[in-house]
C-alpha cells in the first residue's frame, strides 16, 4: 500500500509491513516489534530489517551493536530485487557513518519508483545531518510524484511542509502542513511542522491553538509526544510562562525514555535557565539518566546535548567519561560522520565546556563553526539553543567589563 513491490514469503510479512508503516507515521505503538517476526522468519524479507536498521541508526545505536549487524546481514543477504539492494547499500552506507550518499541512494531509488520506504528515509536522514537543502529538493520530488488520492499522499505532503519551513518558505509550508492535517488530524509530523512554522515566526497564538487545544489529538502519540510537549513550552517561555514551561518538563520526565527525549528537556531547561529560572536539582535526574545511555558519540545532535548538560554538573560520574570519551571518539575514522565529530562537534562542545571561564575563547569558537552547525543535525529551533548560549556568553563579557569598570571608578 505504500507505493513498492515488496520481497516476501509470506503474505504475514507485508501485513506487518504495512502496520509498521501507519504506526511509524502516526508515531504510535512499536514498529520493530510489528516486524520482528516476519523478519526473523522471511528469508526473502529483506525491507523489515532495513526500516528497523535504519531508525536504529538514526536514534543513535552504535554501529557495533549485534541488533543492529542482524538487521544489516539480513538485509543483505535477502536483497533480491534491484529495490531491495538499493535499500540495502543505502543502510550499508548508514552503518558505515556516511549519511548524506546514503540518503542520495535512497533519494535515487525513489526517482526510479514510487518508494514511500525510500522517500522517508532520505528525509529523516536529510534532517540527521541538518541539510535543509537535499530535503528540500528530495521532499519536492517526492510530492510531485504522489497523487492525492493515492497512500501516503498526506504524509508526503506534510514532510515536504516541514521542508519548506525550515527553507522559509512559510506559506506554502502552512498550506501544505494544514492540508496534510486536514486529511488526517493524527498526522503528527505535519502538526510538528506546523509547530515549527508559528515557532519560526514567533506567533505564539497559533501555536496555542495548534497544540494545546489539542492535546486530547496526539499527546498519546509516544514516538513525538515528548518533542511537541518541548515545542507548546517553548511558546510557554516566550509568552513568560515559565512556571507552566517547568510543568511540562516534571509532567514529561518519566517519560523521557530515549536520548532524544532526553535532549528535548535537557534543551527546555538550558532554556530557562537563559532567561533566569532557577531549575533546582533537576540536572541531577537527567545526568543520572544520561549516564546510563550507550548512544554517546554517535550523533553530533545528542553529543551536544549531552555537553550542555555535563557543563552544568560537571562533577558528576559521568561528565570525565563523556568528555575524555567525546576528545577520543572518530579521530581515526574518514566517514562523514566521523568528519562532523571532529570538525564540528568536538570545538562545539569545547566551546559549551568553557562557557563559564573564557567566554570570549568560546564566542569565537562558535562563530567560525556558524556556517557548520547545522551539521550536528536537527531542527532550526533545535539548533537556535547554540546561538541563546553565545547570546549569554556575550553577556557575560559584558557584564564583567561593567564590573571591571566600577570597580575603577570606585578605585
Amino acid at each position: 500500500m505504500w507505493g513498492a513491490t515488496i520481497s516476501a514469503d509470506f503474505p504475514d510479512s507485508i501485513t506487518s509491513w504495512n502496520k509498521a508503516w501507519h504506526q511509524a507515521m502516526h508515531f504510535v505503538e512499536d514498529p520493530f516489534l510489528t516486524l520482528d517476526e516476519a523478519n526473523k522468519i522471511d528469508e526473502s524479507f529483506a525491507l523489515g530489517s532495513v526500516f528497523c536498521g535504519t531508525y536504529r541508526v538514526l536514534g543513535g545505536t552504535q554501529p557495533s551493536n549485534s541488533k543492529l549487524l542482524t538487521d544489516l546481514q539480513r538485509a543483505r543477504s535477502r536483497a533480491s530485487s534491484p529495490a531491495d539492494r538499493a535499500h540495502a547499500e543505502a543502510l550499508t552506507l548508514m552503518v558505515d557513518g556516511n549519511f548524506t550518499k546514503a540518503a542520495r541512494c535512497w533519494d535515487e531509488l525513489a526517482q526510479s519508483t514510487r518508494d514511500f520506504a525510500a522517500v522517508r528515509f532520505a528525509h529523516d536522514v536529510y534532517l540527521h545531518v541538518g541539510d535543509e537543502a537535499r530535503r528540500l529538493r528530495s521532499s519536492q520530488r517526492a510530492f510531485d510524484s504522489w497523487k492525492r488520492d493515492e497512500p501516503g499522499w498526506g504524509f508526503v505532503a506534510g514532510q515536504l511542509s516541514f521542508a519548506m519551513e525550515e527553507a522559509g518558505l512559510y506559506d506554502q509550508a502552512e498550506r501544505l502542513g494544514r492540508e496534510a492535517l486536514n486529511l488526517d488530524p493524527l498526522d503528527l509530523w505535519a502538526r510538528h511542522s506546523l509547530a515549527h512554522l508559528y515557532e519560526s515566526l514567533d506567533d505564539s497564538k497559533s501555536a496555542f491553538e495548534l497544540l494545546s487545544d489539542a492535546t486530547d489529538v496526539w499527546s498519546d502519540q509516544s514516538g513525538l509526544a515528548v518533542h511537541i510537549w518541548w515545542h507548546l513550552a517553548l511558546r510557554l517561555i516566550a509568552t513568560g510562562a515559565y512556571d507552566e514551561a517547568l510543568a511540562v518538563h516534571d509532567a514529561q520526565a518519566e517519560a523521557a525514555t530515549t536520548p532524544f527525549r532526553l535532549c528535548d528537556l535537557i534543551s527546555l531547561l538550558c532554556r530557562l535557565e537563559l532567561v533566569g529560572v532557577d531549575v533546582g536539582d533537576r540536572w541531577d535526574v537527567l545526568a543520572n539518566r544520561f549516564a546510563d545511555r550507550p548512544e554517546w558519540h554517535t550523533s553530533g545532535f545528542l553529543d551536544v546535548h549531552a555537553a550542555l548538560l555535563y557543563t552544568r554538573r560537571p562533577d558528576h560520574e559521568g561528565a570525565a567519561r563523556f568528555f575524555d570519551g567525546l576528545a577520543k571518539s572518530h579521530s581515526a575514522g574518514n566517514s562523514e560522520n566521523d568528519h562532523i565529530f571532529t570538525g564540528v562537534v568536538q570545538p562545539v562542545v569545547s566551546a559549551l565546556r568553557n562557557g563559564e571561564v573564557n567566554p570570549a575563547r568560546s564566542i569565537e569558537i562558535l562563530d567560525e563553526q556558524a556556517d557548520r552547525i547545522h551539521r550536528i543535525g536537527g531542527s532550526i529551533a533545535q539548533r537556535d539553543l547554540l546561538g541563546l548560549t553565545r547570546s549569554h556568553f556575550a553577556k557575560r563579557i559584558s557584564n564583567d567589563t561593567t564590573t571591571n569598570d566600577h570597580a575603577l571608578e570606585t578605585i
